[in-house]
């Protein structure tokens, strides 16, 4: 059964079939299935019937955001789709509703929100009282830095061939992973400072945006809507050093402790939307 509205059809129809399952939910992948059902749970506990791949028109198997948007016609509240919003979002792609049954990160990834910096600290000061370290005022001055080259991402992800200067591969070059310790003085000042540099010199040579602001981001969230690993990967890192000799696993005392249901606009939007799409009458 590869054809896509064959298949939207028999999705549909499982909770009519079995009535202990409340939809049927189709993800990008199968590792997104704890991060969604925390989100689900919380908005409408019931048991959810997840799929992270389907079949495209050769009849394979296919996973993905876009193997999850070529059902957008079908979906309903009985078979809705949960999606990373990438780019997307900050690229004003259209569609991407709770009223066509679409939920969506409002970060880039869902790991964005495991970084999200007030819950964060709050983790690591309740585990690590005595800190000396401060990840909200880390990721605000670091998201400072990032808001510029972002916004230069969006703009030349818009053509191949702009893309070409400045695509997420060039972005990432940028934001080393595994500063020195030394490196994370002063709320990582001198980390950042380094990042900094290596944008600026990056960017020296590109033709700067027409337009140099975007509703969907903010200056000091910037980190919210980079690449989810690479921001992942670096407070790993960074919360690795910093809980050496304390006796604290920083990945899982801390960094995968909780996932985050309210406290700021971006989780507080993916929990709106699921609500909505399971009250859609």
């Amino acid at each position: 059964m590869s054809n896509i509205e064959d298949q939207a059809r028999y999705y549909n129809n499982l909770p009519l079939r079995y009535r202990n399952i409340k939809a049927v939910v189709h993800l990008e992948a199968e590792e997104d299935i704890p991060f969604w059902d925390y989100q689900l749970q919380n908005a409408y506990p019931s048991k959810y019937h997840y799929i992270t791949y389907s079949k495209n028109n050769n009849g394979a198997d296919a996973r993905g955001c876009e193997q999850c948007l070529r059902y957008k016609p079908y979906l309903t509240k009985r078979f809705f789709i949960c999606i990373d919003s990438d780019l997307r979002l900050l690229k004003g792609e259209e569609g991407l509703t709770a009223e066509n049954r679409i939920a969506q990160t409002y970060t880039y990834s869902w790991e964005n929100h495991l970084c999200e910096a007030e819950h964060l600290q709050h983790r690591y000061h309740t585990k690590v009282p005595n800190p000396g370290f401060d990840f909200s005022i880390f990721l605000k001055n670091l998201s400072v830095v990032l808001y510029l080259p972002l916004l230069y991402l969006v703009h030349y992800s818009q053509e191949p061939s702009l893309n070409q200067q400045w695509n997420i591969h060039k972005f990432n070059a940028c934001l080393p992973l595994q500063p020195k310790r030394k490196e994370l003085e002063d709320n990582g000042k001198p980390y950042i400072e380094k990042v900094k540099k290596l944008f600026a010199d990056a960017l020296k040579s590109l033709q700067p945006p027409a337009n140099m602001t975007n509703e969907n981001l903010k200056k000091e969230e910037a980190y919210l809507h980079i690449q989810g690993h690479q921001i992942y990967y670096l407070i790993l890192h960074i919360g690795t050093l910093l809980c050496r000799g304390t006796g604290v696993a920083f990945k899982t005392d801390i960094l995968d402790k909780a996932f985050p249901i309210n406290g700021y606009s971006e989780i507080e939007n993916l929990q709106t939307d699921l609500k909505q799409i399971l009250s859609i009458e």
